[in-house]
């Protein structure tokens, strides 16, 4: 049983590059070696103040921040699981992950704190907002810091580093265990296609608690003694001047955000010096051949694409840095991964012909958190069923055509209509609902459901809608209701939303 790296690794980059720039944050900048002993202080204030032993898991909820680093890094310190929550969920949600992963202290952000306060009330769990003022009751950041660093724990490559939770087609969020073995081995991966030296510097925009930016932009980085420039959040208008004054070599984002970029005003581009960046890596959707092309014709760096999955660790495909890429496939597998294509009994199918995708390497995960019936079902003699179909073609290249779910991405996010049935469904007027991704040109899928009521119900889209809003996170709520007769069925009475999707496609573009 070999020992983890991801808790030694920082103290042997900081003595290699102790006053190098680890973290850029707007005007504040870390060393390496300000990063190693906070994030040690903190490992040790959350052992000795709260009893975080090795196992325990401790949740964060926060946009992208210096301060999740430092937890993140903390926690591997400690031998500790981090499980992030998406600042957007609402109490309900938030307790659900709350509770569901056992976590023993829950890290927030000042500006969620009445949701935080509503998620953990009557629950047994220490609170700490991320912020250090003094003004406001309870714990910070600031306060659980130890005036002495932690001495490096020695935590097997079996422990569990990360618990990523990901929406299921029915019921709740399931939780992804991720092992420092899968981390290393993901960050490996990621450095060896990427190229990534210690002269190279991220630009990290996508959401920290989705596993895309702790693997590409922060961890892998980091491991190579490079700098990562961190935003809050992508913000259109910030990026070009951002590229400018920082100079990166590399971002990761998702169709959206190129979609965006290229959407500025024309001749923007100039206004800027760009050149320091290498490529931008696209993943969560196919790029269009449209603006892959309008992307590259007016931007000096490449777009990468990818495929990847949380249950993988992030990325399973990419296209080569270097040598030959094909607009609109998700590349080919990276270093020590197989991909294969499946028929339902999951027998190999040839090339070009369409099935599932199956991944097997040492970034498949562990399995799903106290949920081992679908950790069974996805995971089979070390292979893992994706529920994306695709195809593979002689040169190597695998495609995506369809979800074999019902999955909805909306801007990167993916979404299970199930759930927002579910929501939708609890309204007493409701008889029937079925929810639908349909083409959108900003987000590449928008959400709309299609409700069918009881009697002479006088329940609106509006109020439906509204519904949704204070139960779900926002980018989850259908942007569309529509309340019709029947919703179309098969001859067993199970909605079939391709002819759902049809219908409406065929309505809309009369």
């Amino acid at each position: 049983m070999m020992d983890s790296i991801l808790n030694t690794f920082p103290k042997e980059v900081s003595e290699q590059f102790p006053e190098k720039t680890a973290l850029y944050f707007y005007g504040e900048e870390v060393s390496y070696r300000e990063w190693d002993a906070l994030t040690g202080r903190l490992a040790r204030g959350l052992e000795e103040k709260f009893g975080v032993q090795a196992g325990d898991v401790i949740a964060i909820q926060t946009t992208n921040t210096i301060e999740f680093v430092y937890v993140l890094f903390a926690c591997w310190k400690l031998g500790a699981a981090l499980t992030p929550i998406n600042p957007s969920l609402k109490p309900e949600e938030i307790r659900y992950q709350l509770e569901h992963s056992n976590a023993k202290c829950y890290f927030y952000q000042d500006d969620i704190e009445q949701k935080a306060n509503e998620a953990t009330h009557q629950l047994e769990i220490v609170s700490i907002r991320v912020s250090g003022d003094k003004q406001k009751e309870g714990w910070s950041l600031q306060d659980v810091l130890s005036e002495n660093e932690l001495n490096a724990r020695k935590v097997s490559n079996e422990a569990i580093g990360l618990i990523i939770y990901t929406s299921g087609t029915t019921g709740k969020p399931k939780g992804v265990l991720l092992s420092h073995s899968n981390i290393i081995e993901m960050c490996n991966m990621s450095i060896k296609a990427l190229q990534l030296t210690e002269e190279d510097r991220s630009f990290l925009i996508l959401p920290l608690f989705h596993v895309n930016a702790i693997i590409f932009t922060l961890t892998s980085v980091l491991m190579q003694g490079g700098s990562v420039v961190i935003r809050k959040r992508f913000v259109t208008d910030e990026f070009l001047p951002a590229v400018d004054l920082y100079k990166p070599t590399f971002t990761s984002g998702v169709p959206t955000v190129y979609r965006y970029l290229a959407g500025l005003p024309e001749g923007i581009e100039h206004n800027y010096d760009i050149s320091s960046m290498r490529f931008g890596i696209c993943g969560a959707a196919p790029v269009s051949t449209s603006l892959f092309e309008q992307f590259e014709t007016r931007f000096p760096f490449k777009l990468i694409e990818g495929w990847g999955l949380s249950e993988g660790t992030c990325a399973s495909t990419l296209n080569p840095l270097d040598g030959k890429r094909k607009v609109g496939s998700i590349g080919k597998p990276l270093d020590q991964q197989s991909l294969k294509i499946v028929n339902e009994e999951r027998e190999e199918v040839p090339i070009g012909e369409y099935g599932e995708l199956m991944v097997k390497g040492p970034n498949v995960m562990q399995g799903y958190f106290r949920n081992e019936a679908e950790t069974k079902n996805v995971l089979q003699d070390g292979w893992l069923s994706t529920g994306d179909i695709g195809y593979q073609d002689e040169e190597g290249f695998f495609y995506i055509v369809d979800r074999k779910k019902d999955m909805i991405i909306r801007g990167g996010m993916n979404i299970y209509p199930k759930q927002i049935e579910e929501v939708i469904s609890q309204l007493p007027d409701v008889l029937e609902t079925a929810v639908i991704g349909i083409p959108d040109e900003l987000y590449g899928e928008e959400v709309v459901a299609y409700v069918v009521l009881k009697g002479n119900s006088q329940l609106t889209s509006a109020k439906i809608m509204e519904h949704c809003q204070t139960q779900m996170a926002n980018y989850r709520c259908p942007k569309q209701v529509y309340v019709t007769d029947e919703i179309p069925k098969n001859s067993v009475g199970k909605v079939t939303k391709g002819e759902l999707r049809d219908l409406h496609s065929k309505v809309n573009n009369r």
